[in-house]
Protein backbone atom coordinates (compact mmCIF):
# COMPACT_ATOMS: atom_id res chain seq x y z
CA UNK A 1 0.00 0.00 0.00
CA UNK A 2 1.37 3.18 -0.78
CA UNK A 3 0.45 6.82 1.31
CA UNK A 4 1.20 10.02 -0.50
CA UNK A 5 1.82 12.78 2.77
CA UNK A 6 1.86 16.48 3.47
CA UNK A 7 4.27 17.87 5.67
CA UNK A 8 3.48 19.89 8.72
CA UNK A 9 5.44 22.37 10.91
CA UNK A 10 6.14 23.74 13.50
CA UNK A 11 9.01 22.00 15.62
CA UNK A 12 6.68 20.06 18.19
CA UNK A 13 4.87 17.29 17.51
CA UNK A 14 0.91 17.68 18.22
CA UNK A 15 -0.79 14.39 19.03
CA UNK A 16 -2.97 13.43 21.46
CA UNK A 17 -1.54 9.91 20.98
CA UNK A 18 0.91 7.98 23.77
CA UNK A 19 4.57 8.17 22.43
CA UNK A 20 6.00 4.69 23.03
CA UNK A 21 9.46 5.16 21.48
CA UNK A 22 10.79 4.48 25.56
CA UNK A 23 9.51 0.86 25.20
CA UNK A 24 11.67 0.01 22.19
CA UNK A 25 15.43 -0.74 21.80
CA UNK A 26 16.51 2.02 18.86
CA UNK A 27 19.15 0.51 16.56
CA UNK A 28 20.31 2.16 12.79
CA UNK A 29 22.02 0.62 10.01
CA UNK A 30 25.11 3.00 10.08
CA UNK A 31 25.98 6.74 11.39
CA UNK A 32 28.37 9.49 11.18
CA UNK A 33 30.67 9.77 14.26
CA UNK A 34 27.98 12.41 16.57
CA UNK A 35 25.07 12.44 14.23
CA UNK A 36 23.98 8.64 16.11
CA UNK A 37 20.31 7.04 17.05
CA UNK A 38 20.12 9.73 19.96
CA UNK A 39 19.60 12.26 17.73
CA UNK A 40 15.77 10.53 16.90
CA UNK A 41 15.29 10.98 20.18
CA UNK A 42 16.40 13.94 21.52
CA UNK A 43 13.29 16.22 20.41
CA UNK A 44 15.81 19.24 18.94
CA UNK A 45 14.76 19.61 15.45
CA UNK A 46 18.55 21.09 14.76
CA UNK A 47 20.28 17.40 15.40
CA UNK A 48 19.99 14.28 13.09
CA UNK A 49 20.85 11.26 12.49
CA UNK A 50 23.31 10.80 9.32
CA UNK A 51 23.71 7.64 7.83
CA UNK A 52 26.99 6.52 6.80
CA UNK A 53 27.69 3.70 4.42
CA UNK A 54 26.11 1.60 1.41
CA UNK A 55 21.96 2.09 0.98
CA UNK A 56 20.09 0.94 2.37
CA UNK A 57 19.04 2.79 5.19
CA UNK A 58 17.07 1.97 8.46
CA UNK A 59 15.94 2.69 11.75
CA UNK A 60 14.67 -0.41 14.06
CA UNK A 61 12.92 -0.77 17.11
CA UNK A 62 12.72 -3.85 19.29
CA UNK A 63 10.32 -4.06 21.76
CA UNK A 64 10.60 -6.72 24.65
CA UNK A 65 6.85 -7.54 24.05
CA UNK A 66 4.27 -7.05 21.90
CA UNK A 67 3.20 -3.67 21.64
CA UNK A 68 0.01 -1.66 19.50
CA UNK A 69 1.46 0.78 17.59
CA UNK A 70 -0.85 3.20 15.65
CA UNK A 71 0.88 5.81 13.72
CA UNK A 72 4.77 7.03 13.30
CA UNK A 73 6.05 10.40 13.04
CA UNK A 74 9.31 11.42 11.14
CA UNK A 75 10.60 14.79 11.32
CA UNK A 76 12.64 15.99 7.93
CA UNK A 77 13.83 19.51 6.93
CA UNK A 78 14.23 19.52 3.09
CA UNK A 79 15.30 22.99 2.86
CA UNK A 80 18.12 21.84 4.84
CA UNK A 81 19.25 18.99 4.01
CA UNK A 82 18.33 18.88 0.42
CA UNK A 83 19.95 15.71 -1.01
CA UNK A 84 20.42 14.03 2.72
CA UNK A 85 15.83 13.80 2.73
CA UNK A 86 14.25 10.60 2.32
CA UNK A 87 11.86 10.97 -0.13
CA UNK A 88 10.36 7.11 -0.65
CA UNK A 89 10.02 5.12 3.22
CA UNK A 90 9.35 1.62 3.30
CA UNK A 91 8.00 0.74 7.10
CA UNK A 92 7.91 -3.10 7.93
CA UNK A 93 6.50 -5.16 11.10
CA UNK A 94 7.27 -8.58 12.65
CA UNK A 95 8.12 -10.46 15.58
CA UNK A 96 11.65 -10.49 14.78
CA UNK A 97 13.93 -9.34 12.71
CA UNK A 98 13.84 -12.73 11.14
CA UNK A 99 10.38 -12.27 9.45
CA UNK A 100 9.98 -8.74 8.68
CA UNK A 101 7.56 -8.24 6.33
CA UNK A 102 6.86 -4.47 4.01
CA UNK A 103 3.73 -3.02 5.99
CA UNK A 104 3.53 0.31 4.06
CA UNK A 105 5.56 2.84 1.15
CA UNK A 106 5.05 6.52 2.04
CA UNK A 107 6.03 9.04 -0.69
CA UNK A 108 6.78 12.67 -0.12
CA UNK A 109 7.89 15.44 -2.06
CA UNK A 110 10.44 18.20 -0.18
CA UNK A 111 8.59 16.98 2.89
CA UNK A 112 9.22 19.85 5.54
CA UNK A 113 8.12 19.20 9.07
CA UNK A 114 6.31 16.58 10.78
CA UNK A 115 4.97 14.02 9.10
CA UNK A 116 2.51 11.32 10.10
CA UNK A 117 1.06 8.17 8.50
CA UNK A 118 -0.76 5.86 10.50
CA UNK A 119 0.73 2.16 10.29
CA UNK A 120 -1.73 -0.36 10.42
CA UNK A 121 -3.40 -2.24 7.67
CA UNK A 122 -7.20 -2.90 9.06
CA UNK A 123 -9.89 -0.68 8.84
CA UNK A 124 -11.11 0.59 12.73
CA UNK A 125 -14.68 1.73 11.35
CA UNK A 126 -17.32 0.76 8.07
CA UNK A 127 -16.30 3.97 6.68
CA UNK A 128 -12.72 3.10 6.76
CA UNK A 129 -11.52 6.40 7.95
CA UNK A 130 -9.18 5.12 10.51
CA UNK A 131 -7.37 2.15 10.92
CA UNK A 132 -6.09 -0.40 13.29
CA UNK A 133 -3.11 -0.44 15.28
CA UNK A 134 -1.04 -2.81 14.35
CA UNK A 135 0.45 -5.33 17.00
CA UNK A 136 3.85 -5.91 16.71
CA UNK A 137 7.57 -6.74 18.47
CA UNK A 138 9.65 -4.76 15.71
CA UNK A 139 9.01 -1.99 13.96
CA UNK A 140 11.32 -0.71 10.94
CA UNK A 141 11.81 2.31 8.67
CA UNK A 142 13.55 2.08 5.63
CA UNK A 143 14.64 4.88 3.61
CA UNK A 144 14.26 3.75 0.07
CA UNK A 145 15.33 6.99 -2.02
CA UNK A 146 16.51 10.07 -1.00
CA UNK A 147 15.26 13.22 -3.00
CA UNK A 148 17.96 13.79 -6.11
CA UNK A 149 18.95 10.16 -5.18
CA UNK A 150 21.51 10.99 -2.76
CA UNK A 151 23.87 8.83 -1.11
CA UNK A 152 23.71 9.13 2.97
CA UNK A 153 20.44 10.21 4.52
CA UNK A 154 19.23 13.00 7.38
CA UNK A 155 16.11 12.48 9.47
CA UNK A 156 15.86 14.95 12.48
CA UNK A 157 13.19 13.31 14.56
CA UNK A 158 11.26 9.94 14.61
CA UNK A 159 8.30 8.87 17.39
CA UNK A 160 6.06 5.50 17.80
CA UNK A 161 2.96 6.64 18.73
CA UNK A 162 0.59 4.35 20.38
CA UNK A 163 -3.37 4.05 20.00
CA UNK A 164 -5.23 6.74 22.18
CA UNK A 165 -5.67 5.51 25.85
CA UNK A 166 -8.77 5.03 27.45
CA UNK A 167 -10.30 6.86 29.97
CA UNK A 168 -10.73 5.49 33.25
CA UNK A 169 -13.84 5.74 35.52
CA UNK A 170 -14.94 4.88 38.65
CA UNK A 171 -17.64 2.72 36.88
CA UNK A 172 -14.90 0.20 35.07
CA UNK A 173 -13.20 -0.32 38.56
CA UNK A 174 -13.46 -4.20 38.03
CA UNK A 175 -13.74 -3.98 33.87
CA UNK A 176 -14.29 -7.40 33.61
CA UNK A 177 -17.87 -8.95 32.82
CA UNK A 178 -17.94 -12.57 32.83
CA UNK A 179 -19.21 -14.88 35.71
CA UNK A 180 -16.09 -15.41 37.61
CA UNK A 181 -14.54 -11.74 37.64
CA UNK A 182 -18.47 -10.39 38.89
CA UNK A 183 -18.34 -12.71 41.75
CA UNK A 184 -15.32 -11.49 42.92
CA UNK A 185 -16.46 -7.69 42.33
CA UNK A 186 -17.33 -6.39 45.88
CA UNK A 187 -15.19 -6.35 49.00
CA UNK A 188 -16.80 -7.77 52.03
Amino acid sequence: MEVAVESRGPHVLKTSLPDIGNLASWSVSSCKYGFNVNCLRDGDPNTYWQSDGPQPHYVTMQFQKKVAVQKLAVYLNYQADDSYTPTKLLIRAGTGLHDLQDIKVVSMDQPQGWIQFDVGLEPANEEGTALKPLHLYVLQMLIAANHQNGKDTHVRGLVALGPKELPYTDEDQIPFKNVLFKMHECIR
